[in-house]
């Protein structure tokens, strides 16, 4: 089993008392709030704006870049899936740390500083492109058309799915598991792809949905075929979350805090005095949380309908990016330690993926460095700015979309019930963080 190292740091390492912490990041929260209502009252970034680079456009968009960077990933991936079917059990298996740490923690920050790079180099795009050569047959088409209603509805189940087998699933870091959620997730998006055409991998593949919401908060955005630099809020508030946004941060949200809520004290004299099964425990634990964030953020945005002329779901889905900055920070506070250690276990054990005692890329021989588990403080400080910087970040954003949707009189008092969520999200998130 992978170490929690999100757990390094704990309440006694922050430089005030926790009850402190606590209150001074919801005062940070609600003196935002005012601020922004007092000297924000119309949109800021109704343009994008941003520095065209049309020499970097068509670097990217080379077909030779393009290409290249499918090729290396696609390989990748078979020395992965050499590890997965043909390597040994063993947590020495790189399969493991690669997909829980590499493809899952690891694409939070590469989303960030190189955009949608998951949409550019999916593994699975490029085989369902391979087949559709070998069929000749347009990999835009498929047999159906997909219903504009599914949004991303499709990659929220999914991602629901995946969290359940890296925090649910007892035996996730066994190969027989490892290889029926490997199939699954190979036939589910390719097939569907087939059925449906390639739009289908960016409404269901879990990595691709988490990839592009992140991205919206990189400082690249594409308008038109032009790529720009551009202040990553205005990226983000330009964005129009189609149906099943809410559910896709939800899940990721929902996902984080049960993660933290499992180590805490009473869930685990819970689960320990029980004789109730602990994967229903914890299954049902995880739906809980996903649906708790689900429901408020939904009642919170469906209180501007009160002040506007659109009904409550459309606020609920134009607010949706409003908690991507969260879900970063809470990513980052989370589980930045364990892609700092774990990630260069990966690095390690990738060059023997079959256990045969192989040196493919010359890094068998590397020594794991975890020396920042000597700095608890740092580490907890990098948690607490985190998750507070997400959430004021997340503030900002939603004030700009409220004052866009709603007339400028009312748009602040159609926040408080955000407001009151975003202080409660943030208590919440540093309780259970540092939960003792």
């Amino acid at each position: 089993m992978l170490v929690p190292l999100h757990g390094i740091a704990s309440r006694h390492d922050l430089p005030l008392p926790f009850p402190f912490v606590v209150i001074g990041a919801g005062v940070a929260l609600v003196v935002s709030f005012v601020v922004l209502g007092l000297a924000w009252k119309r949109p800021r970034f109704a343009a994008v704006g941003g520095v065209e680079l049309p020499r970097l456009t068509r670097f990217v968009d080379g077909a030779g870049t393009r290409t290249v960077a499918r090729v290396l990933v696609l390989a990748l991936y078979v020395v992965v899936a050499a590890a997965l079917f043909g390597g040994r059990d063993l947590l020495t298996n790189p399969v493991f740390g690669f997909v829980f740490v590499w493809m899952w923690v690891g694409l939070v920050p590469l989303s960030l500083l190189l955009g949608p790079f998951w949409r550019a180099t999916n593994p699975l795009r490029t085989l369902h492109r391979l087949l559709c050569a070998l069929a000749r047959t347009d990999p835009r088409e498929g047999l159906v058309a997909l219903p504009r209603w599914a949004g991303l509805w499709p990659g929220a189940i999914h991602l629901a799915a995946f969290t359940w087998v890296e925090l649910v699933q007892p035996d996730r870091t066994t190969l027989p598991v490892m290889r029926i959620w490997a199939l699954a997730w190979l036939v589910v998006v390719v097939l569907g792809a087939i059925v449906f055409g390639e739009r289908w991998f960016a409404v269901s593949d879990p990595f691709e949905v988490y990839s592009t919401l992140v991205s919206r908060l990189s400082p690249w955005h594409r308008t038109g075929d032009t790529l720009r630099l551009v202040n990553p809020l205005a990226g983000l508030t330009a964005w129009r979350p189609p149906a099943g946004a809410v559910g896709v941060v939800a899940v990721l949200l929902g996902s984080t805090a049960f993660d933290s809520f499992t180590n805490t004290s009473w869930w685990l004299r819970t689960i320990q005095s029980s004789d109730v099964s602990s994967v229903l425990w914890a299954t049902g634990g995880l739906l809980v949380m996903i649906a708790i964030v689900l429901v408020t953020f939904t009642a919170a945005s469906a209180w501007m309908a009160r002040y506007g002329t659109a009904g409550a779901g459309t606020y609920a889905r134009a607010m949706a990016g409003s908690l991507v900055p969260i879900v970063v920070g809470y990513a980052v506070a989370h589980y930045f330690t364990l892609l700092v250690i774990e990630g260069q276990r990966v690095v390690v054990n990738l060059s023997d993926p079959l256990g045969r005692g192989w040196n493919l890329f010359g890094t068998a021989g590397w020594r794991v460095d975890s020396s920042i588990a000597d700095h608890p403080t740092a580490i907890a400080l990098v948690q607490l700015i985190a998750i507070v910087a997400g959430h004021v970040l997340g503030a900002v954003a939603a004030h700009e979309k409220a004052v866009a949707l709603l007339p400028p009189a009312k748009a602040l008092r159609g926040q408080w019930p955000m407001l009151v969520l975003m202080v409660g999200y943030t208590s919440a998130g540093l309780v259970l963080l540092f939960s003792p």
